[in-house]
């Protein structure tokens, strides 16, 4: 008599007309020894380890996973086609994002708010550190070899984003105000003229910038950050002082927008449990999009609104004139997030939307390649305050989505993108880790 040993391996994403996920399944039939019991449980670590490599292989030769599966007759087939796939010439199972930081203390907790890599070796995170009391401490975490070692520093603020210009020379948005170094992050001047309410800064060049946040609040600097001037198209879009935060900055040569939302007056506020049939559909609150746009690096802006559900979160500019939008969605709505191909004013198109993926950051690499970074929800809920999986996809023309392998142990609320370049990629998570793309296959 022989017993199955059947191992799932991880669903293969592919946003394709008529199939979206694909599962793949490696079993063999064996005696009932031991021997052979391990021998069937090293097959299917191998498998799981390699689907990824054997699809991709699959899919050059135009042969379908699911089909090539079912011509295998016999268990010698299913092992030969595991030794193919340890053939060290398929480069796409080394790939992997691993583990370089985590910050594992039994007393206390980091939670990573930005990462930003203005060199290959040269990355520099903020966060908060909190202990068991919820005393909260700001935190700079860096590494200067390619995230081989990490540092950790503490700031006198309670940093939100970074921005850095080059090598040395950045800004840090805090809780308190704006800071900037000259020496990469390794000390911090506050900048004058600036309080609270500042959530993101962004610079064209040493001298010109911007800096955006609440309440419907755009800064503008001539001269590094020494003094600051309110934009006045800030105020042109007819929405509340108070409902209006501006949070999203990019510019593409001399064309930029700056964009964030507004809450409208006098939303629907009701419990969705008193309509749960709605809550289940649309419970969205609906919020305006305000959008300011510039076609010579700043001196002249348009201002611009749209009414929609959700909450614009993440901005970056295409080469084409087109941007690539994330919004998120909280309150019980049907997706946690979508992300947009969009010409504002003039069109848009959604790019990604699952279900079981809540996407957090997105990056655009030189070489044209899009990256997402998303947490795999746990439960049925959109918006479950507990960490989930932490997923990665990439595509190369937004269209078809690849997912990465991840680190099984990666978790996260929210994760950020930070690419220096396509070879150098890294991802750091609100759970206090720091993951780098591996290609080396070790």
């Amino acid at each position: 008599m022989g017993i199955w040993c059947c191992r799932r391996a991880q669903s293969v994403r592919k946003a394709t007309s008529g199939l979206s996920a694909l599962n793949l399944y490696y079993c063999r039939a064996s005696p009932r020894s031991g021997d052979a019991a391990r021998k069937c449980a090293c097959a299917t670590r191998v498998a799981r380890t390699l689907v990824f490599a054997a699809f991709a292989l699959l899919r050059t030769q135009g042969i379908s996973m699911l089909k090539f599966l079912r011509r295998q007759a016999t268990s010698r087939t299913r092992q030969s086609l595991v030794l193919l796939l340890a053939l060290p010439g398929i480069a796409s199972a080394a790939e992997r994002w691993k583990i370089q930081f985590f910050y594992d203390k039994a007393n206390s907790s980091l939670s990573i708010q930005d990462l930003k890599c203005p060199s290959t070796s040269h990355c520099v995170g903020v966060g908060s550190i909190e202990d068991r009391k919820g005393h909260v401490k700001g935190t700079l975490i860096s590494t200067s070899d390619g995230g081989q070692n990490w540092s950790l520093a503490e700031v006198s603020d309670e940093p939100i984003s970074l921005f850095f210009l080059n090598d040395s020379l950045g800004w840090m948005a805090a809780a308190r105000g704006v800071w900037s170094t000259t020496d990469g992050g390794r000390t911090w001047k506050k900048s004058e003229g600036l309080k609270k309410g500042i959530l993101e800064v962004y610079f064209l060049n040493p001298l010109h910038g911007y800096a955006i946040g609440f309440p419907k609040a755009v800064y503008e600097t001539a001269n590094g950050g020494k003094s600051w001037i309110k934009l006045a198209a800030a105020d042109r879009p007819e929405t509340g002082l108070q409902d209006t935060v501006y949070e999203c900055i990019s510019f593409e040569g001399p064309y930029g927008i700056i964009a964030g939302n507004a809450t409208l007056p006098g939303t629907d506020e009701t419990p969705p449990w008193l309509n749960p049939k709605e809550a289940r559909l649309h419970r969205e609150r609906q919020s305006t999009v305000v959008v300011l746009e510039t076609m010579d690096s700043g001196a002249h802006w348009e201002a611009s609104t749209s009414s929609l559900y959700g909450r614009m979160s993440q901005l970056v500019m295409l080469k084409d004139g087109f941007a690539l939008a994330l919004f998120e969605y909280h309150n019980y709505y049907t997706l946690p997030s979508r992300v947009y191909k969009v010409k504002f004013r003039t069109s848009s198109d959604v790019i990604f939307a699952e279900r079981d993926r809540a996407v957090t950051d997105i990056a655009l690499l030189p070489d044209g390649v899009a990256l997402i970074a998303a947490v795999e929800p746990p439960g049925s809920s959109n918006q479950v305050p507990i960490p989930g999986k932490l997923k990665m996809l990439r595509s190369a023309n937004l269209k078809v989505w690849e997912e990465m392998d991840v680190d099984y142990r990666a978790v996260a609320q929210r994760a950020i993108l930070a690419a220096p370049d396509a070879e150098h990629l890294w991802v750091a998570t609100d759970t206090g880790m720091i993951l780098m793309l591996d290609k080396s296959g070790k």
